[in-house]
C-alpha cells in the first residue's frame, strides 16, 4: 500500500513500481539472462529509503540498504531479492508467504524442525526463534565473520536475547533460571569474554541447529551423551571418566550414576578453587560425593558401603577441611577426580597395590599399616567393634562422672541457698516487693523467656538447641502462632503494669523512685571509681540504684519497640496501607536485633545482679519472697537504709523480722487510701 504523498509524488512512485514490476517479471520469466545492472536497484528505490516506512511498525524489516545487502552472505553468491522472495507480485499483497530457507538449506532446516526451537514454533509459540532470530534478516553474515551474531565470540550474546533475565525466561518452555548469567560467571564464559576462542560456548554443548531437550536420546546434553559432549574439548578427562566406575555404570544404563554435569554443574561451571564451586574441597564430602554416598536409598539400591561420608567428616581430614585448612585430603585426593575405581580394580588409586603410594602423596614414609588404619572400614564406627565398645564406655563415663560432678556441685549450691534463706528469715528486713509486684515479675520472666525461645527458633530452626528443647518438633505455623500469642500476652502485661502504676499508691511510689536523677550520675562515677581502686569509699545507693533504673527504662523502651514492630510484621498489609513500603523490612530488622539486645542484656546485666554478684551469690531470694534482709539493704542501698528504713526496723515489735515498705507520701495526699 502506497503511503500518503502529494499527487505528483504518487504518480512518480506508481511509475517506478510499474517499472519495477516489469523488470522483476522479466527477471522471473528469464532466470537464465541476468541483468547487466544491479537486479535489486528497483527494490532499493523504495526499500532503501527509510522515510518510505516511517509510519510502519515493522519498518526495520522493510528497510534494506544497498550496503546492507552487499554485506550479506547471499550477495556474494549472486543472489537477488527475488531469490528468496519468490512469490513477488506488484502491487504488494498485504501478507507475503514466509521466506523458505529450506529451498537452499534443506538439511539444516530439517535439523531445526527437530530441535526444541522448531518444535515450539510448530506448536504455535510465536516467540520461539526461527532462522532470522539468530542469523538476521537481510544482514546475514558468515559464521566466520567477526561481525556475525553466530560467530564464536557472539554466540552467547545471541542466545542471551532469549535466555537471560531480560529475555523470555517467563516463557513456559524456558524453565532453567538465568542460564546466561550463570554461564557468564563460569570458567567457559570468563575465558570467552577474555578472548579465548577455544573456550566452549552455547553451541559447543547444545548444538547449532539441532538443539534438543535433555530427555531426547539424540541430544548432546542427554545424560548418556554428556561425557562425549564434554570430551570434544576435555578428551583426556573424558577417557578417564569413561573408564571409571561411574562412567561404566552410566554406559550400562544405571541412570543414578553421576556424569560431568552432576559434579561440575550445567551452566555455572566454576574452577575447583572457587569457594562457590560444587567441586571445591569444602563441598565434596557433604554436598558432592555425599549426595549419593550418603543417600540411604542409593546405598541400599546398589549395596554401597554405608557410613563412608561420616567416617570422613568425623576424621581429622574432615575436620581440617571444614576449617578451610586448604591442604587437607578430600575425596578426590585419594580416589582421584575422574577415574574413580573400586578397591578391587588393580588400576584404582586405593587398590592394595597403589594405596600406599596414594597416602605418601601427603604422608611421606607412610606404610601399608598406616594406610589400612585410615580407610573407611577402619574409621567407621558402624563396622569397627572396638571403636563401638570404647565409644559406649566413654559415653557411660561421661554420663556417670560428669553427671556425678554436676549432682555433687548442685547439692553444695542448694546447701548455701537453703542456709542463706534460713538466715534471711531470722534477720530483720523490709518487704521490698508485695505479692502483686512478685506476680508481675514472674509473668514478665516467663513471657520473656518463652518469647526468646519461640522467636529465635523461628529465626534459627536448624539450631541444635532448638532440637534439644523439642521446639523443632513443633510445626512452623504452631511456633509462629505461639510467638504471636506470647507477644499479645506481653502487651497485656504492659497495660496491666500501666494501670498498676497509675491507680495504685504503691505503684506510684515505685514509679517515682524509678525516675532518673542527677544523683544517679554521681553514683555511677563513685561506683566505678571504687571498683577500679580510684576511691576508697563505696557509694551508698538510694531506694533504686542506677543499674536498676537503667534496666527498668530499657525494658519499657524495648517492650514498646518490640510490640510495634511485631504488630507490623503480623499485619504487613495493614501497616503498608498507612506507612511506606519499607516499614516491613525495617521492622523486621529492628525486631531481630532488639531481641538480641534484650536477651543479652538480661543474661549479662540482670542475671549478674540477682545471681552472680558477690554480695548476693548464689542467688537473691527477693524475687520469690519480696523480702530484702537488713545486711543487704546496708550493703547495696545504704543511703535509703539510713534515710528511711533504719528507724522503721528499730521500731519493730519483739519477734517481728520484717516491716512494710516506707511510703513517701502525706497522709492527706489524694488517693492515699488506695
Amino acid at each position: 500500500m502506497l503511503l500518503q504523498r502529494p499527487p505528483i509524488a504518487r504518480w512518480l512512485m506508481t511509475f517506478a513500481c510499474v517499472l519495477l514490476s516489469a523488470q522483476l517479471s522479466a527477471s522471473s520469466a528469464s532466470a537464465q539472462e541476468p541483468e547487466a545492472e544491479d537486479p535489486n536497484r528497483t527494490c532499493f528505490m523504495c526499500h532503501g529509503d527509510p522515510e518510505n516506512f516511517s509510519e510502519r511498525e515493522d519498518r526495520d524489516r522493510l528497510i534494506v540498504t544497498p550496503k546492507q545487502f552487499e554485506d550479506c552472505v547471499h550477495c556474494s553468491f549472486g543472489m537477488s531479492c527475488v531469490s528468496c522472495h519468490v512469490d513477488y507480485a506488484f502491487p504488494h499483497p498485504e501478507e507475503y508467504a514466509p521466506v523458505e530457507c529450506a529451498r537452499c538449506h534443506r538439511a539444516l532446516v530439517q535439523e531445526y524442525e527437530a530441535s526444541v526451537h522448531g518444535y515450539a514454533l510448530a506448536r504455535g509459540n510465536e516467540r520461539a526463534p526461527s532462522c532470522v532470530s539468530c542469523h538476521g534478516v537481510h544482514d546475514i553474515r558468515r559464521s566466520e565473520d567477526p561481525e556475525s551474531g553466530t560467530t564464536h565470540a557472539h554466540v552467547a550474546e545471541t542466545c542471551n536475547e532469549c535466555h537471560s533475565s531480560g529475555g523470555l525466561l517467563t516463557d513456559e518452555y524456558l524453565k532453567l533460571p538465568s542460564p546466561s548469567e550463570q554461564f557468564a560467571r563460569s570458567v567457559h564464559g570468563e575465558a570467552g569474554a577474555a578472548g579465548d576462542m577455544e573456550a566452549a560456548t552455547c553451541t559447543d554443548c547444545h548444538g547449532v541447529h539441532d538443539l534438543r531437550g535433555h530427555n531426547d536420546p539424540a541430544s548432546m546434553i542427554n545424560r548418556l551423551n554428556v561425557s562425549e559432549t564434554c570430551g570434544a574439548c576435555h578428551e583426556a578427562i573424558t577417557e578417564e571418566y569413561d573408564r571409571s566406575i561411574h562412567g561404566r555404570a552410566l554406559a550400562a544404563g544405571v541412570g543414578d550414576s553421576p556424569t560431568c554435569t552432576d559434579c561440575h554443574g550445567e551452566h555455572l561451571i566454576l574452577h575447583p578453587e572457587d569457594p562457590d564451586a560444587g567441586t571445591h574441597a569444602n563441598h565434596q564430602a557433604a554436598d558432592l560425593c555425599g549426595d549419593c554416598h550418603n543417600d540411604p536409598v542409593i546405598i541400599a539400591k546398589y549395596s554401597l558401603q554405608a557410613d563412608v561420608v561420616h567416617s570422613y567428616t568425623d576424621s581429622y581430614h574432615g575436620w581440617a577441611t571444614a576449617r578451610d585448612h586448604g591442604h587437607s585430603a578430600t575425596c578426590v585426593s585419594c580416589h582421584t577426580a575422574h577415574m574413580v575405581l573400586p578397591t578391587a580394580d588393580p588400576e584404582s588409586s586405593v587398590s592394595e597395590a597403589n594405596v600406599v603410594a596414594t597416602c605418601q602423596q601427603c604422608h611421606e614414609g607412610a606404610t601399608r599399616d598406616f594406610a589400612e588404619s585410615y580407610d573407611h572400614v577402619a574409621a567407621s564406627q558402624a563396622t569397627n567393634r572396638g571403636r563401638r565398645i570404647i565409644t559406649s564406655i566413654y559415653i557411660g563415663l561421661i554420663v556417670v562422672v560428669i553427671g556425678g560432678m554436676a549432682l555433687h556441685n548442685a547439692l553444695i549450691v542448694n546447701y548455701y541457698l537453703v542456709e542463706k534463706r534460713r538466715r534471711e528469715k531470722m534477720e530483720r528486713g523490709v518487704v521490698r516487693f508485695d505479692r502483686i509486684q512478685i506476680a508481675q515479675h514472674m509473668t514478665l520472666a516467663v513471657t520473656f523467656i518463652l518469647l526468646v525461645l519461640t522467636g529465635f527458633a523461628l529465626r534459627y530452626p536448624e539450631a541444635l538447641w532448638v532440637k534439644w528443647t523439642g521446639i523443632a518438633f513443633l510445626s512452623e505455623p504452631l511456633r509462629s502462632w505461639s510467638h504471636r500469642i506470647l507477644g499479645v500476652a506481653l502487651i497485656l502485661f504492659s497495660v496491666v503494669h500501666v494501670f498498676y502504676v497509675a491507680l495504685s499508691r504503691r505503684g506510684r511510689e515505685e514509679f517515682k523512685a524509678m525516675l532518673p536523677t542527677f544523683q544517679d550520675i554521681l553514683d555511677f562515677r563513685d561506683n566505678m571509681g571504687f571498683h577500679v581502686w580510684a576511691t576508697k569509699r563505696k557509694p551508698r545507693f538510694g531506694r533504686y540504684d542506677y543499674t536498676q533504673k537503667a534496666e527498668y527504662w530499657a525494658l519499657v523502651w524495648g517492650t514498646g519497640l518490640m510490640a510495634i514492630t511485631g504488630l507490623v510484621l503480623w499485619f504487613p498489609v495493614v501497616a503498608t496501607s498507612w506507612a511506606p513500603a519499607w516499614i516491613v523490612s525495617i521492622s523486621e530488622t529492628i525486631h531481630f536485633y532488639e531481641a538480641w539486645l534484650a536477651m543479652l542484656a538480661i543474661v549479662v546485666w540482670h542475671f549478674f545482679f540477682v545471681m552472680f554478684h558477690p554480695e548476693v551469690y548464689p542467688m537473691s531470694w527477693i524475687w520469690l519472697t519480696g523480702k530484702m534482709p537488713e545486711h543487704e539493704l546496708q550493703a547495696v542501698h545504704g543511703r535509703w537504709y539510713d534515710e528511711e528504713v533504719a528507724d522503721m526496723l528499730d521500731a519493730l515489735p519483739p519477734g517481728e523480722t520484717t516491716a512494710g515498705l516506707p511510703e513517701r507520701r502525706k497522709e492527706s495526699e489524694p488517693g492515699s487510701e488506695a
